[in-house]
């Protein structure tokens, strides 16, 4: 508590100061401790931790209550509470002590040894916590503020003739003066009362642990009085501590300026500044000489304006930011930047300057520090591109004269630190205006010379690859004979290269960017995976195993490319059905079709998707029943989309027709007949004339040897399908079959040898296949 108090100046000045607990965690501990009273009051043990606990609440409450911007409306009701059971412990124990003094005098026996510590050790941070509310929770209530200090005395009073220890009383020796200091602005006769207890303390020499803060003490109270003279005489010495520097220099600033003799005054004077530069080079020491010279300089420009000591310019400047004049902080910045021996002070001056978008100013500041060549040159360098770029962007990026003078600027620090600190940015810049003008081959070559860990090198990666994949495509575009040959391989390598490499450094490029720049980062990311998955989908050789991964939860993890979602969900489920990652796919199929119930917009989608389906069960019939049957099942849950928009009567049969037939096929392969069976029929309801639907109906009758409504199927196929469609010659065919079933060979033979004649190709070559081998079977064999 003495060495809080000590730094209580500091704590509210010095920007960075750190507490143990916050509000929310303070309340938590006090709520604990309530549960706790009633065992403290009849179990030593129990109060002796309640009571320690307690102490360093109030301890915690101190610091929360002294941070300078204290949220009275929480603290107060922790204060009310904390108190309480302090009170309530010094309360309990002080009356067992003297119950325990009465036992004793009535002539029995009893220790009151325990009970008089507990109590004593309960009254000490009560007297504190009191002290503490009162010089801040309720500094602005003058009756609430005394009662409590009187209260804080007579408690220290109290304490320290109760103890013997001579460290213990002097500790509350010095709360009791701290209290008697806070009092005397009511009553001035409490200031002579503080002084005699700080001195009282003193008498006991500078070893003891209470001498440095009652002289700290006693300099304040005499401050208090208006006596900076007398203040001087114990705040004015060397300290190692903050709240010391804090002390000693309020000291001298309030005697510099009592005097009127201009000898002593230039003498407190320059006791500042030497005090100030032992603390130039100490990051908290600096803080707290800044913070001084803000509070307690008063007119900071005649106090140090005037010298010609390049520090004091330094400081000046430093001060006047502190109380938010700029202007005057950039004037003398920059004085201190000319002195050479602060030269970051131009940089500072520039940077305000260039808040207030004072660009003549910055130039002519940034045009300086280049010339000096120091430290600072080449950040200077990349201002004055870095000033020319923002003021062209926030314009619009319209600006040709703004445009000219930043692509100038950029390739002049380029041309001098081509390796520089900042040289990612004026590359970057150079490179994108390149890809915006559509020089996509130079651009990329830009783009793939930014590396390492800057900002830039994410988004250049992607835009390098960008670029390669533009410059495929242009390629791709281009009609003209005579323009230069494009290695096309090339450009998709280093395309596909530097997409992949994108995708792999996003997540810990997100992990380490700031929260207002991850959603371009991650999205930037998405822009990728499209990209590398459509040129992956090109390839010759498609890597099925790599586009599955790579598009998986796509949709969710970037909603905002949703006009990309068509193609995502045709890759990903092209890329697992080729894999065979069939649960996957059906899984991804049934969410598709489920979750775009009546969606007319995406039935073109869905119809491709299960064609693509039937397809590839169709390549594997002979060759992969597993494979077969699998695709099989995906285009009947796929096409349920349309029978289900058949059956909400969104789309009529006859609008259908050919995707019905595919579903009824479907179903065939899975053994669901019947369904099949209806669907055909459906379908020659609307379209008497349809051959898909009427060959599937075949098919079906042929299979249960209804020979005659085979002949009455395959002959509406025959005389409705066209003479380029295969299923005109799978119609002729199935009749020579269906005609040799019904013991009409010769009709079989006929049809089989007429259709040879007429259409030698016979339409495809396993049809011909067949056909030869049926017609071998039944025809030319058995002839012989």
């Amino acid at each position: 508590m003495t060495a809080l108090i000590a730094a209580a100046a500091v704590l509210t000045l010095v920007a960075g100061a750190a507490f143990a607990q916050s509000i929310g965690e303070l309340s938590s501990e006090i709520s604990s401790l309530q549960g706790q009273m009633g065992s403290a009051e009849s179990s030593e043990s129990t109060a002796n931790d309640v009571i320690s606990r307690l102490d360093r609440a109030e301890g915690d409450f101190a610091k929360l209550a002294s941070g300078g911007k204290a949220d009275k409306s929480a603290l107060i009701p922790l204060y009310r509470e904390l108190e309480s059971m302090l009170n309530r412990m010094v309360t309990v124990y002080a009356k067992k002590k003297d119950d325990c003094i009465t036992t004793i005098d009535n002539g029995g026996q009893c220790d009151y040894d325990q009970p008089e510590q507990l109590s004593l050790r309960a009254a000490y941070p009560l007297s504190w916590l009191r002290f503490q509310a009162a010089t801040t929770l309720f500094d602005d209530n003058a009756e609430e503020s005394k009662k409590l200090l009187n209260q804080a005395i007579d408690g220290f009073t109290a304490s320290t003739l109760a103890m013997p220890d001579p460290n213990l009383v002097r500790e509350n020796t010095l709360g009791r003066a701290y209290c008697e200091r806070e009092l005397g602005k009511f009553d001035h006769a409490d200031y002579d009362r503080a002084i005699a207890d700080f001195k009282k303390i003193m008498d006991d020499g500078t070893g003891t642990q209470q001498y440095k803060a009652s002289e700290q003490g006693l300099s304040t109270t005499y401050m208090k009085m208006g006596k900076p003279d007398e203040a001087l005489k114990y705040g004015g010495g060397a300290t190692n501590t903050g709240g010391g520097q804090m002390l000693q220099l309020q000291t001298l600033f309030a005697a510099e300026k009592a005097t009127s003799d201009a000898g002593k005054k230039a003498a407190l004077h320059r006791q500042i500044i030497d005090v100030m530069k032992t603390k130039e080079n100490d990051k908290t020491g600096w803080a707290i000489d800044i913070a001084a010279g803000s509070k307690y300089g008063g007119n900071a420009v005649e106090e140090f304006g005037n010298s010609s000591d390049p520090f004091e310019k330094w400081l000046l400047a430093n001060i006047l930011l502190n109380r938010k004049d700029e202007n005057g902080a950039a004037k003398y910045y920059a004085e201190a930047g000319a002195s050479g021996k602060y030269p970051k002070g131009y940089k500072f001056a520039a940077d305000i300057y260039l808040r207030q978008k004072r660009y003549d100013e910055v130039e002519s500041l940034l045009s300086r520090i280049a010339a000096g060549g120091g430290g600072d040159a080449q950040w200077a360098e990349y201002m004055k591109f870095s000033l020319v770029h923002s003021r062209w962007e926030q314009g619009g990026s319209k600006d040709k004269a703004l445009e000219d003078q930043w692509v100038k600027d950029a390739q002049d620090y380029l041309q001098k630190y081509p390796k520089g600190e900042h040289s990612a940015e004026p590359r970057f810049r150079l490179a994108e205006r390149l890809q915006h003008q559509g020089n996509y081959v130079e651009a990329a070559k830009m783009y793939a010379d930014i590396t390492g860990e800057s900002e830039f090198s994410y988004t250049a990666k992607f835009n390098g690859a960008e670029c390669n994949y533009l410059a495929l495509v242009n390629a791709g575009n281009n009609k003209d004979k005579n323009a230069p040959k494009v290695d096309t391989d090339a450009l998709r390598k280093a395309a596909i290269d530097g997409l992949v490499a994108t995708v792999k450094m996003e997540p810990e490029v997100e992990r380490n960017t700031p929260p207002a720049s991850r959603k371009f980062v991650h999205d930037t990311r998405g822009r990728a995976i499209y990209m590398l998955a459509g040129l992956l989908e090109q390839q010759p050789t498609i890597d099925y195993a790599q586009i599955g991964p790579l598009l998986k939860d796509f949709e969710t993890s970037y909603p905002g490319m949703n006009d990309r979602f068509q193609d995502v969900e045709e890759w990903r489920i092209t890329a697992l059905d080729a894999q065979g990652n069939y649960a996957e796919v059906e899984r991804d199929v049934r969410s598709l079709v489920e979750k775009n119930k009546n969606n007319m917009a995406q039935s073109d989608f869905i119809k491709g998707l299960g064609l693509d389906f039937w397809k590839q069960a169709q390549m594997a019939q002979n060759i992969d029943q597993k494979r077969y049957l699998e695709n099989a099942k995906l285009t009947a849950i796929a096409y349920s989309y349309f029978s289900d928009m058949v059956a909400a009567g969104k789309i009529p049969v006859k609008n259908l027709t050919g995707t019905l037939s595919i579903l009824g096929q479907a179903d065939i392969a899975l053994g669901d007949v019947g369904k099949a069976e209806t669907i055909f029929n459906q379908v020659v309801k609307a379209d008497p004339a349809s051959p898909d639907a009427n060959a599937g109906l075949a098919r079906i009758a042929q299979a249960k040897k209804d020979w005659k409504t085979a002949v009455t199927m395959w002959t509406n196929v025959e005389s409705t399908a066209a003479e380029s469609d295969n299923l005109w010659y799978e119609a002729k065919y199935q009749l020579a079959v269906v005609y040799h079933e019904q013991g009409n060979t010769a009709e079989s033979c006929n049809k089989l040898a007429a259709t040879r004649a007429e259409h030698p190709s016979l339409g495809t070559p396993v049809m011909k296949a067949q056909w030869d081998t049926l017609q071998r079977k039944l025809c030319l064999d058995h002839k012989e």
